[in-house]
C-alpha cells in the first residue's frame, strides 16, 4: 500500500471510533476501551490483532520499544499496521511507529485527549485524535467521556 493505504486505514478506523462512546471510566479504563475498539475494527475489516509486539530494532535507554497493537491481514497480503494509542504526547509513541514505518508498515497513533499535539507528525504517521472529555467527580476522581462523532 502506498500513502493512499494509509490514509485509507486512518479513515477507516476514524469512522470506526465515531460510532463508540463511553462515559466516566478512569484513565486506565480509557486505554483499554481504544485498545479493544481497535482490536475490533482490525478483526472487522480481516486482520489478526497482536498486543504489545516487540520492534525488532528499536531501544531507547535499556528497553525495547513495543507497539500496542500490531495487525496482520488474515489473507497475508498487504502490510502490517501498527498502532499506538496514547492520552499524552509522548516522543517515544512517535519513534516507535516512525520505526514501524521505515519497516514498511501502516503507522497509526491513536491520541485520546483534548489537548493540543505538540510534535511535529511526520508523513508516514496517520494521528486520530479522539476528543475525550475530562470531568472531576464529588469525590475527586477524574473521569472521562466520548461522545459519537467527536474522533478526527
Amino acid at each position: 500500500m502506498t500513502q493512499a493505504g494509509l490514509d485509507a486505514a486512518a479513515r477507516s478506523l476514524r469512522a470506526w471510533l465515531n460510532l463508540q462512546q463511553f462515559s466516566d471510566l478512569s484513565t486506565a479504563e480509557v486505554t483499554a476501551f481504544f485498545t479493544d475498539a481497535v482490536a475490533d475494527w482490525a478483526s472487522d475489516q480481516g486482520y489478526e490483532v497482536q498486543r504489545e509486539v516487540s520492534l525488532p530494532t528499536i531501544a531507547r535507554q535499556h528497553r525495547t520499544g513495543r507497539l500496542d497493537l500490531q495487525l496482520r491481514h488474515r489473507s497475508g497480503r498487504g502490510r502490517l499496521i501498527s498502532v499506538e494509542v496514547d492520552r499524552g504526547t509522548k516522543q517515544w509513541s512517535l519513534d516507535k511507529l516512525v520505526q514501524a514505518a521505515e519497516l514498511g508498515h501502516l503507522a497509526l497513533w491513536l491520541r485520546w485527549s483534548r489537548t493540543p499535539v505538540t510534535v511535529s507528525i511526520p508523513p508516514t504517521v496517520r494521528l486520530i485524535r479522539a476528543q475525550v472529555l475530562r470531568r472531576t467527580t464529588l469525590t475527586q476522581a477524574k473521569v472521562h467521556s466520548l461522545r459519537p462523532d467527536n474522533c478526527g
